[in-house]
């Protein structure tokens, strides 16, 4: 009895060091291309993509527990709002956020530098003492002009766009495609160029 046991124990045993197809990784999904080569900044080091016409609206689910952000087609010139953030994806980590149109940076020295201040940047303000500041853009197009201008500047320490990377209901590039092969995507641009 002794020897039917170990002799099971070691077909068991044998069974298990021996690999198997079912526990061979799966192919990496490939990476999606970037769309709009106009719309890429790099930031820290990363590739993001930011899309003019979507937004995405934040919805609570499981009871106010997550939250779940919805993509829609909007008009490129459509401004960043609560409930109709941006769309950004990172092609660096493959994965898809969204912003409110804020960048961070912080200064040199600690002094903010007199021409931003008198500049009238939107939403200029002081976040984190002692010297880290907050500017808003509204639109894509603003956010990507914004952050170019204030990651060129030596006067500045740092400059990010902060990102969040939550869960979303639909994937971004579905949303293009379906918009593109709808004709929505081409009447927004025209819309945002009158």
């Amino acid at each position: 009895m002794r020897h039917v046991a170990a002799a099971a124990c070691v077909a068991i045993v044998a069974a298990y060091a021996i690999p198997s197809l079912a526990q061979l990784p799966a192919p990496a999904p490939a990476a999606p291309s970037i769309r709009d080569p106009a719309m890429v900044v790099e930031d820290r080091g990363q590739k993001l993509e930011f899309f003019p016409t979507l937004r995405a609206a934040p919805q609570m689910m499981s009871g106010g527990r997550i939250v779940v952000h919805r993509l829609t087609v909007a008009r490129a010139d459509a401004p960043f709002a609560p409930k109709s953030l941006g769309v950004a994806y990172n092609h660096t980590i493959q994965a898809q956020g969204f912003l409110t149109g804020e960048i961070t940076f912080s200064p040199k020295g600690g002094t903010l530098p007199a021409d931003i201040q008198g500049a009238g940047y939107h939403g200029l303000r002081k976040i984190v003492p002692p010297n880290v500041y907050e500017v808003v853009a509204r639109t894509p197009a603003e956010l990507k002009a914004l952050f170019g201008s204030l990651k060129a500047r030596s006067d500045l320490e740092w400059v990010e766009i902060p990102i969040n990377y939550g869960i979303s209901a639909n994937d971004a590039f579905a949303v293009l495609d379906a918009a593109q092969a709808s004709g929505t995507a081409a009447r927004n641009q025209k819309t945002a160029g009158k």
